[in-house]
């Protein structure tokens, strides 16, 4: 009787869990190192160790809160996921930040939750004062020491 009761919690327990997870079916493109953008949308995933270059790829998003992971169907991989961030509305203008690195091309301000998607940035930025100049549209420029980047947004994780 004893083991019935534990087989009774744990699906129960497997239930209430699996009730807190979203699922998404999407399409990605893969951006750059651990970067995935999902097509037709402003929402980039960060993934950890992942290294399927995919291209209009099928897959499948399961989140829980920030962090979950996602499968490409055709290839039959899946990848954790660090997080997912969407386009955060930023006022134009020109802004002293600290950045730090943390994929090629995506760029965390430091303190603030943000992080910036550039275009062939070089920067291996850890802690350094940067310039960054955003224009209405959101997009700009990202001066850190003597490199000059193109920003293509500035983003904010998103909890699913």
């Amino acid at each position: 009787m004893k083991s019935a009761h534990i087989i009774f919690a744990t699906c129960i327990l497997l239930f209430v869990t699996s009730l807190h997870a979203e699922n998404y079916e999407i399409s990605v493109t893969r951006k750059g190192s651990n970067l995935y953008k999902i097509d037709g949308e402003d929402t980039f995933i960060h993934t950890r160790y992942c290294y399927e270059y995919v291209y209009y790829e099928d897959s499948f998003l399961r989140m829980r809160g920030y962090s979950g992971e996602i499968v490409f169907l055709d290839a039959g991989e899946k990848c954790d996921v660090i997080a997912v961030y969407g386009a955060s509305d930023q006022d134009p203008g020109t802004y002293s930040i600290s950045v730090t690195r943390e994929e090629d091309d995506w760029y965390e301000v430091d303190g603030q939750q943000l992080f910036i998607k550039t275009s062939s940035c070089l920067s291996l930025a850890l802690g350094e004062d940067a310039v960054l100049r955003l224009n209405a549209t959101g997009y700009g420029e990202l001066h850190v020491g003597r490199e000059k980047c193109s920003v293509e947004g500035v983003y904010s994780k998103l909890r699913l």
